[in-house]
């Protein structure tokens, strides 16, 4: 499934830049998370060009009566690694299952992000991405889950960090 998730700041774009950039981001992220029980940071490096961190998550959800004999709460464990080109206010990131290597390819998710100025020292979030469940007869309701309960609930969580620590001080 492909998707996109749009928010509009009434923030001006280095701001919301210098939040999304900052190392605390994670750890004032996932107060905001109930569906995610730990987010870590493996690594976060930023130069004048680009930023590139790992993010290692692990889910707090109630798995579905019919999937429970498969998909254990182990299962429900990932790391996203996102690379920031300061210059074009944009960024690249993928999602890697944190199961059996052998599993690795029933599960796949990748997109892009976008900040762009606004009139008014506003600042739009484009996220873009795609995000594939490779098993058959429960992928497409598998997909629609989690994006339901993790993929729009993070992001928008992580709007509403973004500005809280870009209108801090």
């Amino acid at each position: 499934m492909q998707f996109e998730i749009t928010h509009e700041l009434d923030i001006p774009l280095d701001a919301v830049e210098l939040a999304f950039l900052s190392p605390d981001l994670g750890k004032v992220l996932v107060a905001k998370l109930p569906h995610i029980e730990s987010l870590d940071q493996k690594s976060h490096v930023v130069d004048e060009a680009r930023m590139e961190r790992v993010w290692a998550f692990r889910a707090n959800v109630k798995i579905p009566a019919f999937a429970q004999k498969y998909v254990t709460p182990e299962m429900c464990a990932w790391e996203e690694t996102t690379v920031y080109d300061i210059r074009r206010h944009a960024a690249s990131w993928r999602v890697r299952a944190l199961v059996k290597p052998e599993w690795q390819k029933y599960f796949a998710s990748s997109g892009s992000y976008l900040l762009e100025p606004l009139d008014a020292g506003r600042t739009k979030r484009t996220v873009r991405g795609t995000l594939d469940v490779n098993v058959s007869l429960v992928g497409s309701m598998a997909e629609k889950l989690i994006f339901a309960e993790l993929v729009k609930k993070t992001f928008d969580a992580e709007e509403a960090t973004l500005r809280e620590l870009a209108t801090l001080g």
